[in-house]
């Protein structure tokens, strides 16, 4: 999911109103925490998705596998590309 900045400022516009308008000795603190929440509830909507590429090391077993025989070794050739990817989300 993107990232909505302006959900963000208003959370935390309405933490500087609340703030404001406390006159508690625990105004300060409860604005900080009110801050943070904003803050981390921001973060955690992030989706990240990648892609990585490498070559491994070694290459690509070119053994054949024709069952029901057992498998014929063959030589290593390469480099092999492989790829990997993900989604996650912040936490």
């Amino acid at each position: 999911m993107a990232l909505i900045s302006s959900t963000l400022a208003t959370q935390i516009e309405t933490a500087f109103l609340t703030a404001q308008a406390d006159t508690t000795p625990t105004a300060t603190t409860t604005l900080a925490n009110s801050i943070a929440s904003a803050i981390h509830a921001y973060l955690i909507q992030a989706q990240v998705t990648t892609t990585d590429t490498g070559t491994a090391v070694g290459g690509i077993n070119a053994s054949v596998l024709a069952p029901p025989a057992p498998p014929v070794p063959g030589p290593i050739t390469g480099p092999a590309v492989v790829t990997g990817s993900g989604t996650g989300f912040l936490t």
